[in-house]
């Protein structure tokens, strides 16, 4: 799955892993927990050029949660008591339609948040808009993001669909990371909006909730990396992709899963790009994904390492140092602390 990022540079920024850290210090999470969960010192959680996996920054909000007991992360005017999204999440599952699903999120948090405003605006575009009640307690607008973010991503699991965002607006100044919502945010993206909001077609108000409760017990166990990831739904082309590779070889190439699939190398291609995703970046994200793992889980060589991946070991090693902005030596040594 190709992660939330500069589209010429997988994996996340620092900074939000950098705003968790600074927020949730005064609150009373020590500093060396946070560290330790998205495994990263302070000098290279300070390093802009570094980049983290979703893993990482999932660890790292799931000790926030729990430690501050506040889904909100201390973002928020008053707390969201963990669990509170799954409460929620539950009764939307029981919808037989978006929309409807949609409608008791909004009553939901409407009525029991002190520091969220949802507002739902029906018709030919459907319009998502948030405004947060203290917004001076979220001045770098991690939490405004997240939220807009998760919002888009959990309709596109209960639909089982990748719903294209018309558009996305900020109440806010353009900010530094904002190459970054190129992959959170595909579509046009607007700045110094009277509020923020996603917006897409409004007939996907009218697309059925597919998912069950126990098909939401699973997801809950994935989160937050569920948001932090480019979605690949289970009966998509792109997760055989994935799951081909993972079967067999990293050297696998486009013409010959192609071929073991009987159809022609440009027909898979056209179906890859339907779906928003390329051969070349599933393989590359299948083989960064397969590196930490081997990394941080063995001692072996660098070279062995750069073998199982089909890979000389120069090539991995620059390679590797694209996704992370580390080396795979200075990788292991560093989540090794």
């Amino acid at each position: 799955m190709t992660v939330l990022a500069d589209l010429h540079r997988p994996g996340i920024a620092t900074h939000f892993a950098r705003v968790l850290v600074q927020r949730a210090v005064p609150l009373g999470v020590p500093e060396a927990d946070l560290l330790g969960a998205v495994r990263l010192n302070r000098v290279l959680l300070e390093e802009g050029r570094v980049r983290i996996s979703p893993a990482q920054l999932g660890a790292l909000m799931r000790l926030v949660w729990r430690e501050l007991d506040d889904e909100l992360m201390g973002f928020g005017a008053g707390r969201h008591r963990f669990g509170t999204f799954a409460l929620m999440a539950r009764q939307m599952v029981d919808s037989s339609t978006l929309g409807e699903a949609l409608r008791y999120s909004v009553r939901f948090y409407n009525l029991t948040s002190p520091a969220l405003r949802w507002e739902l605006s029906e018709g030919g575009v459907c319009e998502l808009a948030l405004r947060l009640t203290e917004p001076e307690r979220d001045p770098d607008h991690l939490l405004e993001e997240f939220l807009l973010l998760m919002w888009h991503r959990f309709c596109n699991w209960l639909v089982g669909e990748r719903m294209p965002l018309r558009r996305t607006g900020f109440a806010f100044e353009p900010p530094a990371h904002r190459p970054e919502y190129r992959l959170m945010f595909p579509g046009p993206v607007y700045f110094s909006q009277e509020v923020s909001s996603i917006q897409v077609d409004g007939a996907w108000l009218k697309a059925p909730v597919i998912r069950s409760r126990r098909d939401l017990r699973r997801f809950l166990q994935r989160l937050p990396d569920e948001w932090f990831v480019k979605q690949i739904f289970a009966d998509s082309v792109s997760a055989r992709v994935l799951r081909a590779l993972a079967d067999a070889s990293a050297s696998l190439s486009l013409e010959q899963l192609a071929d073991q699939w009987h159809v022609s190398s440009r027909t898979l291609h056209r179906q890859l790009k339907r779906e928003g995703h390329s051969f070349r970046r599933l393989r590359e994200q299948f083989r960064r994904e397969r590196a930490e793992s081997l990394l941080l889980e063995g001692n072996g060589p660098i070279g062995e390492v750069a073998q199982s991946l089909a890979m000389t070991e120069p090539a991995f090693s620059r390679a590797f140092k694209q996704w992370t902005g580390m080396s795979p030596l200075a990788y292991r040594r560093a989540r090794g602390r």
